[in-house]
């Protein structure tokens, strides 16, 4: 840029380095897809973005970190919807199980009284 070095006084302007873009990608991959299977994504664009930045010296490190928090945590959000629907599915057919096996002339009675004293 200059034919010669600066005069004294006045700095020598170094550019910043570039930012990595897979950086970018992974932090917002992370904040849209945080409680969405999206987010893994971000976990993904994260770690190669951290490889990136450490090889080619760019910035971002930061923006690489959060992607990577945000999808762990969609992960975990992920792992923890998929049990739960296990064990809605499981406790609605245990339900639905007893509910086929009921007879109504299985009681001992049909006197009020007996079924008073059934519920006590």
């Amino acid at each position: 840029m200059y034919p010669y070095p600066p005069m004294y006084g006045y700095p020598y302007y170094q550019p910043p380095p570039p930012m990595n873009g897979m950086a970018i990608a992974a932090m917002i991959l992370g904040i849209v897809g945080v409680f969405s299977p999206i987010g893994v994504l971000g976990l993904i664009f994260g770690m190669v973005a951290k490889r990136q930045i450490r090889e080619r010296g760019e910035r971002g490190d930061g923006f690489a970190v959060t992607g990577i928090v945000l999808g762990w945590i969609a992960v975990a959000s992920i792992v923890f919807w998929a049990l739960y629907i296990i064990l809605i599915f499981t406790a609605t057919g245990f339900v639905v199980n007893e509910i086929t096996d009921y007879e109504p002339d299985s009681w001992p009675t049909d006197d009020a009284t007996d079924f008073a004293l059934l519920l006590l």
